[in-house]
């Protein structure tokens, strides 16, 4: 019983240094990804493949259940018809685990 809480209370204290971490990494490109969003008078639409569209697809419930219309794209499906789902209006979002920012892909201002 003590080991697992003192392996409990390690994974939290590892887990909270990671996230104090964030603090310093946070810039204006958060600030423009955040405007981006907000601006955005379409969907956006996340891709990726592997492990990155796993992620995506969270991102997607994650924005989804905020209010912000986004849909997942998987990038082979793209290729064979599914493009139809990005227009003018929407943002790609195309690897959430690029470090790349939010891309327009169309009219919206960027």
């Amino acid at each position: 019983m003590k080991e697992i809480l003192r392996h409990a209370r390690e994974v939290i204290r590892i887990e909270a240094e990671a996230v104090q971490g964030l603090l310093e990494r946070l810039d204006d490109s958060f600030v423009r990804a955040v405007e981006l969003l907000l601006a955005c008078p379409g969907r956006v639409v996340v891709t990726g493949i592997g492990k990155s569209g796993l992620v995506g697809r969270k991102i997607v419930a994650t924005l989804t259940s905020t209010g912000t219309p986004a849909i997942f794209l998987h990038p082979v499906e793209g290729l064979h018809g599914d493009l139809g789902m990005v227009t003018p209006r929407t943002y790609s979002w195309p690897s959430p685990t690029a470090g790349r920012p939010l891309k327009s892909s169309g009219s919206c201002p960027s």
